[in-house]
């Protein structure tokens, strides 16, 4: 029995995947156009990983808010309210002149934009039976879509009308998707549940301490892990004890924000890693891969545009295969070993990539992460870890799971640039060795490693370092994509390990 009136159904179906779609847009153009961004304002790569830390700490207190916000409000007047606010965010974001507004527009971005996935995922429950499968697949269209345009829009953006309109382009968009909830989408709930949550003061104070320190730590503890490592680790334990505070706390109320003890088990805190794993290795990937093709390579902002846009977008494909696949053959660990040989086999391909590469070369191995691995890897979580969970909380069980979404978008983030900072100011300085070993005037500010003569041009050493930055970019990405098997080979093992997805 389906609860949509047949004349909005369409709408409504579209709705939800205009919610999602607008969410995944906005997060890999903002991940895509990073280097951009970062130029515009004058942040350096430390303060952008804040910036994704704080977005993240907003968006996890308001997930943790969502259902009582909208038991309070009405899904329908809820999301209009998000929309509302993200649009705001949004237009402060592409208005901003230096790192905090930059900061300050992606927390009120976060307010609205954490409503996105939850609230549209929660409408696909509707439907029942062979609707809701299609109404699933709505859904999965929109995270794919958005996924796979957001390179291709943010390229032309960026080269028609610079970083700004990466994020000034969601206004109207904004607009069109508000105007479907309008129409189409209902006040009510799927399912309501017996015992609506209540809001407690002392109990948010100390989840939004926690969250933020937490953020905070993590996103200082890898720029400052020699310098300042022990006061970090001591604010991360300060934090994590804050959050178990929060959820003791929550646990215990008949009332609280998230009724933990009706969904958590051990295999929805299995699928819950699965989940991390998926998000922190796209949060990484949608980062550096960028950084590779644009820096690394010298390829043009379009043309990688189109490149990771064309490979994300098979993910579409996959996504069906597999979700036919699945409703035949249920072995969920199976899918899991095929998605982690898939990354293994990404990593190990990008790896052996030479400065000479061409984007035809690319292709395929680019496409085995975004098109392949993500697809069938997160879709498998999806199906293992809500199995068991009652529609009463599916709410809350879905608002924990985006929480940790959130954290693992920002730790890798954060992951990102260290690595980038780190191994490419590692490489820069072995360059500028074995320059120095084929100049003897190197040490005197004279560089000729390229038989530039005894007094070279300013412009000829300029360009000399160029090539020695981009050499060092190029080899740090490789150094990722290294490190990329060996954690696909970790997370095997952790995956042969686990008993509760087989």
């Amino acid at each position: 029995m389906n609860d949509i009136p047949p004349r909005q159904r369409q709408a409504h179906l579209l709705s939800v995947t205009a919610l999602v779609f607008l969410e995944y847009l906005q997060s890999v153009m903002a991940s895509f156009s990073s280097r951009y961004i970062m130029g515009g304002i004058e942040a350096a790569p430390e303060e952008f990983s804040l910036a994704a830390a704080a977005y993240a700490g907003v968006a996890v207190v308001m997930l943790f808010k969502h259902r009582v916000l909208v038991q309070r409000w009405g899904y329908r007047r809820f999301i209009r309210f998000s929309l509302l606010v993200f649009a705001l965010g949004a237009l402060m974001t592409g208005l901003a002149n230096d790192v905090p507004m930059y900061i300050a527009g992606r927390m009120v971005q976060a307010v609205g934009g954490s409503a996105f996935f939850t609230g549209g995922r929660v409408q696909v429950n509707h439907y029942r039976g062979a609707a809701r499968l299609g109404a699933l697949q709505r859904f999965a269209v929109g995270i794919f879509l958005g996924a796979s345009l957001a390179p291709l829009l943010a390229a032309h953006l960026l080269d028609a009308w610079g970083w700004r309109a990466v994020f000034l382009v969601m206004v109207p968009l904004t607009a069109v998707v508000a105007w479907l909830v309008e129409y189409a989408m209902p006040d009510h709930e799927p399912v309501e549940h017996d015992n609506p949550g209540q809001v407690h003061a002392g109990g948010t104070l100390v989840l939004v301490a926690g969250i933020f320190l937490l953020q905070f730590a993590l996103e200082r503890v890898q720029y400052d892990v020699f310098s300042g490592a022990f006061g970090l680790w001591e604010l991360a334990i300060v934090a994590m004890l804050a959050l178990g505070a929060f959820i003791w706390h929550d646990w215990s109320r008949h009332d609280g924000l998230i009724p933990y003890r009706h969904f958590v088990d051990a295999r929805f805190l299995v699928g819950l890693s699965v989940y991390f794993f998926c998000y922190l290795v796209s949060a990484v990937s949608s980062y550096m891969t960028p950084v590779f093709l644009v820096q690394g390579l010298g390829f043009t902002v379009t043309s990688s545009g189109w490149l990771l846009s064309a490979t994300s977008l098979f993910g579409l494909l996959t996504m069906l295969v597999h979700f036919r696949l699945a409703q035949r053959h249920a072995q969920l660990k199976h899918y899991l070993w095929f998605a982690l040989a898939v990354l293994f086999v990404h990593g190990w391909w990008m790896s052996g990539m030479t400065g000479e590469v061409t984007q035809e070369a690319l292709f395929w191995p680019l496409l085995l992460n975004s098109g392949v691995f993500l697809a069938v890897a997160q879709g498998t979580a999806a199906m293992g870890t809500f199995r068991h969970v009652d529609e009463k909380v599916f709410s809350h069980a879905y608002q924990v799971k985006n929480a940790l979404r959130e954290v693992a978008n920002a730790s890798g983030v954060s992951m990102a640039t260290v690595v980038l900072q780190m191994r490419g100011t590692l490489h820069y300085e072995r360059l500028a060795e074995s320059t120095a070993a084929l100049s003897p005037l190197y040490g005197n500010g004279v560089v000729d490693p390229m038989a530039l003569g005894a007094n070279p041009l300013p412009e000829a050493l300029a360009n000399l370092s160029s090539l020695m930055a981009q050499q060092a970019t190029l080899m740090a990405c490789l150094d990722y994509y290294w490190a990329l098997c060996v954690v696909a080979v970790l997370a095997a093992v952790a995956l042969a390990c686990q008993k509760k997805f087989v």
